[in-house]
Parts: structure tokens; C-alpha cells; sequence
């Protein structure tokens, strides 16, 4: 627009009371309340309206009555939403909250305990608790956030990252990351005290846990209902190191029959660098690990090793613990050992430990020597009763060649109390095949119970049958019953003890097969079914 006319600023000054109407582009300065506001002019000017228009300073209190915020939705002003409200911005401001709105800073030098902690009380613990509408989202804007004592989360705490290795929680001293409290302040054993709410409702997602000693990530206090979506957990343990009982990503303490530790769940998340990724002995149900991904440890999952079955607390151990659709690498030891302590498993102790669809590499269970190590142990061992392995991938086992090549006896799969069941396999059995050939291999270590159902292919002729093998490192005995189509396919099936190491024993099954000669092979499609 062109300019009508230059003129020398007009400006007025006095208390708000005595704020008049100012003429168009006239200042009037609020002495007594330190703000700025400017005439609109007449409407016959084009002000949108007659009156005076704040100008924000630092004295304005702009967020909280002048300036204003509706929702117009993606459309903006084309399409206005015709029921948003308007709010103030202060009021908009306040439905999302950031830790360094308390002072944390995230600069990875700043010790930001007391800011996050700060942060964490003031919203979910210390004010207007009981008011749902104080249970915000606490945001952790990228960075690296300095600590030297343990986090207390209360209950509905709700912690969001920018993702793991950008939000970053960073543990320097001897305690773990996080712990559990109630909502008068009370961790450990005191959790839930006169009447105080027991942690519950609890959401962690997006963010790195990182100790830098050889301490824990999170422990699991007297919690219901806690949930861990795209969380790293990262300690400080080197691969190849020896066990150590303090560094445990996950454990639960303190839960009790009044206070059990139930319903967590682990999605999408990562465990890493603990001696213990899992570690897990307190009374405590239904804790779930889905599409997690575990590395570099000593142990991988450790199950009841510290239960006794008399110890308050440590009576019947986990159960209904379920680890599903995750992948194990660079695992010493076990990567999942249900180990109740001697004499506690009688009627007690951890029940229903599940592995379903896992992927287990090469690099578990071999002590950290590689393919082919004496000092190879089983990649389950499921010291007490009902639990399982459904439609688990052993790399291990894959790698030793299952025609029979392998040089060493190969460590179970799973070992001890469990039942496993394996995935579908396919194979060509050639014709004309007098001598008894090798087609599959399975350890015989302390004996084992193989259900083989399988479905045989020849030409026109079919089978369809069931092997049952009872073997130990001392003997084998078999059954093979089966139903066909029409006249003999010409294929038998057998199961024999072979000793392919040093070690003491025949201590592997091997499934052979001969063949007739019709001039076709026959296609053998099997599934197996393992009572540890």
C-alpha cells in the first residue's frame, strides 16, 4: 500500500487502568505492568477492528491472554474446523512438556539427574497426582543426558525419546539406570506403604538406557502394567567377559504375593553389552519380549537362578514369560536357561518360559569360541517343566550340515525339561540307495524323546507316517508307522547312535534311510517334535 502520510510517533504512558483508546498507530506504554500496545485505527482505514493491539515484550503476558491458538487443521484457513476451541498459548504450550523445560540440558557433560528427576516428580508425583490431567507425556529431546543415580519412576509415568542412540540416558554411577517407585516416593521394598499407589501404567519408548559400570538397566519393582516400546538397553559388558551377577539389563526385585510384578511387555526393543541381558528370579507373571533383539552377554535370558522356593518373594519364580519373533547373537552361555536354584524346582518354580519363532545365531552358546567348540552348551536349557521351543531357527545346527558330515557331536538345540517343537523340513532322498545314508542329525546328550511325523513322495506313491525314537548316550530304539497309498514306495527309514567327538558317549542321533531302486528319488517332507 502507499504511504499516505509520515508523521512523528505519538506515544502515551501511564498505568493499564488509564489506558485509552490510542489513535492508529499511537503507542501506549503500561508503566505499571511493563507492556507495549499500538492504536489499530479506524475500520475505515481497514483495522480490522477499532482498539489497541499488544505488542509482545518481555514483560507481556502474551502467552497467557493476548495471543491465541485454534486448531485449523490441514487445510488451514481454506478450510476452517468449524468446533475448535480457542486457547490460549500458554495453554497450548503446556500440553507438551520437555525435560528441559526443569533444566536438563542433554549437552552430555551437565550432570541431569536432578533436572529429570525434577521433571519426573513434578508431573506424576508431586502435583495434583490423582488429576489425570497431569499425567503428560514427558518428552527427551535428542541428546545425551548425564546421570550418576538411579531414575524413580512413578506410576502413569509416560518417557518419550527421539529414538534410541539420539535421546540417551547415560549411567555413571554404581546403581542401575531406572528403578520403580510408588506415588509417595517409596522404592524397594517399601513400594506401596501405607496405602501409596504401586507403580502401574507405566510407558518408556524411543530413548537409549545406557550404563557405563558394570550395574543394571531397569529393574522391574513391584510394576503392573509397564511398557517398553523401541528401547535400547546398553551396559558396559565386552564380549568374551566372564559373569557378572550386578549387570542386568532387565531383573525384577522386590515383587511379593501382594506386590507381583505382571504385565510387562518388550516390543521392539534392543539388549545389549549386560552380563545378563535378562535376568529374572522374583515372584512375577506374564512379562513379554516380542520382536527384541538381544547381543553381547554372558547369559542371555537367566530364569529362577536365585529363587529358593522358601524366601519371601522367591517362592515360585517367574512364569508365563515369553520371548517371541526376537534374534540372539554373541551369547556365550545359554541364551535362554531356566535355572532354579537345587531343591526349589519341586512343585515350584519358573513355569511356561516360552521361545516361539526366535532366530538363534551361530555365535550362542559356544562360550565365544566359534563353530565346532568342545565347550559348546545347549542354546535352551529348560531345567524345570512346562516350557518350550515352537518354530525356533538354530544357525548352530544348520551350519554342522545335517547329512552327517559334521566331525563333532553337536550340544542340543534345547536341553532338559521342555518340548520343542521344529519347523517343516524337505529333502531328497536319492534312489537306489543300499547303504543307510544320514539325511538328519540330532543330539542325544541326556537323553531324548523324537516324535518324526513325516509324508514321503515317490513317483505315484505315497506315505504318510510317524517315527518314534527313544534315545540316550547308551542306546536307541525306534518305531515306524505309517500308512501308503498304494504298493511299497521302497524307502525304510532308521535311527542310530553315532559318537563323532573325544567326548564321552554317543552322544548324537542319526536319521538314515535306504532306497529300492525304481529309477525316481523320493521327496521327504518331515516335521520334529522333541522331548528334552
Amino acid at each position: 500500500m502507499p504511504i499516505v502520510q509520515i508523521s512523528r510517533i505519538q506515544h502515551r504512558r501511564g498505568k493499564r487502568t488509564d489506558l485509552p483508546q490510542l489513535a492508529a498507530g499511537e503507542l501506549g506504554w503500561v508503566v505499571d505492568e511493563q507492556r507495549l500496545f499500538i492504536g489499530n485505527g479506524t475500520v475505515a482505514d481497514g483495522a480490522p477492528a477499532v482498539g489497541n493491539t499488544e505488542i509482545v515484550t518481555s514483560g507481556s503476558s502474551a502467552f497467557t491472554t493476548a495471543l491465541s491458538h485454534t486448531y485449523k487443521g490441514y487445510a488451514g484457513d481454506s478450510t476452517p474446523v468449524g468446533t475448535a476451541q480457542q486457547r490460549t498459548i500458554q495453554q497450548r504450550l503446556d500440553d507438551y512438556v520437555s525435560v528441559k523445560d526443569f533444566g536438563a540440558t542433554g549437552d552430555d557433560s551437565t550432570a541431569d539427574i536432578t533436572a529429570i528427576q525434577n521433571a519426573i516428580d513434578e508431573i506424576y508425583k508431586d502435583t495434583d497426582k490423582d488429576d489425570t490431567r497431569s499425567r503428560r507425556t514427558l518428552f527427551f529431546p535428542a541428546g545425551t543426558y548425564r546421570i550418576n543415580a538411579a531414575l524413580k519412576i512413578p506410576p502413569y509415568a509416560h518417557l518419550v525419546g527421539e529414538g534410541p542412540d539420539k535421546t540417551i540416558i547415560k549411567n555413571s554411577g554404581n546403581n542401575a539406570v531406572m528403578v520403580m517407585q510408588d506415588d509417595e516416593g517409596n522404592v524397594g521394598a517399601n513400594i506401596g506403604n501405607s496405602g501409596a499407589t504401586t507403580p502401574t501404567q507405566i510407558q518408556i519408548s524411543n530413548m537409549t538406557i545406557l550404563n557405563t559400570v558394570a550395574y543394571g538397566g531397569v529393574s522391574l519393582d513391584r510394576v503392573t502394567k509397564a511398557y517398553f516400546n523401541n528401547v535400547k538397553l546398553q551396559g558396559s559388558y565386552a564380549h568374551g567377559g566372564a559373569d557378572a551377577s550386578n549387570s542386568k539389563g532387565i531383573t525384577v526385585t522386590n515383587s511379593t504375593a501382594v506386590y507381583t510384578t505382571t504385565n510387562v511387555v518388550f516390543n521392539q526393543c534392543e539388549f545389549t553389552k549386560f552380563a545378563r541381558l535378562v535376568d529374572i528370579s522374583d515372584d512375577s507373571t506374564n512379562i513379554r519380549f516380542h520382536d527384541c533383539d538381544f547381543s553381547t552377554a554372558y547369559h542371555g535370558a537367566l530364569i529362577g537362578a536365585e529363587m529358593d522356593g522358601s524366601t519371601a518373594g522367591k517362592t515360585n519364580g517367574p512364569r508365563d514369560v515369553h520371548f517371541t519373533s526376537s534374534s540372539w547373537s554373541n551369547i556365550g552361555q545359554q541364551a535362554i536357561y531356566v535355572k532354579p536354584t537345587a531343591g526349589a524346582d519341586a512343585g515350584v518354580g519358573p513355569r511356561n518360559i516360552i521361545s516361539h519363532g526366535n532366530y538363534y545365531a551361530k555365535t550362542v552358546a559356544n562360550n565365544f569360541e566359534g563353530i565346532g567348540s568342545l565347550n559348546e552348551v545347549p542354546v535352551i536349557q529348560y531345567d524345570n517343566d512346562e516350557c518350550s521351543s515352537v518354530m525356533d531357527f538354530f544357525e548352530r545346527s544348520d551350519l554342522r550340515r545335517s547329512d552327517g558330515s559334521s566331525h563333532m557331536n553337536a550340544a542340543p538345540e534345547l536341553q532338559g525339561i521342555g518340548i520343542q517343537s521344529k519347523a517343516i523340513k524337505s529333502q531328497t532322498l536319492a534312489n537306489n540307495t543300499s547303504t543307510a545314508t544320514t539325511f538328519n542329525e540330532y543330539p542325544a546328550l541326556a537323553g531324548k524323546g523324537l516324535k518324526v511325523v513325516y509324508k514321503i513322495v515317490r513317483g505315484t506313491l505315497d506315505r504318510t507316517g510317524e517315527l518314534i525314537i527313544s534315545a540316550s548316550t547308551n542306546g536307541v530304539n525306534y518305531d515306524d508307522t505309517y500308512t501308503e497309498s498304494g504298493s511299497d514306495c521302497g524307502v525304510e527309514l532308521t535311527a542310530v547312535l553315532d559318537n563323532k567327538d573325544s567326548t564321552a558317549g554317543n552322544e548324537t542321533v542319526a536319521l538314515k534311510f535306504t532306497t529300492t531302486n525304481t529309477g525316481t528319488a523320493a521327496t521327504i517332507d518331515y516335521q520334529t517334535t522333541i522331548l528334552a
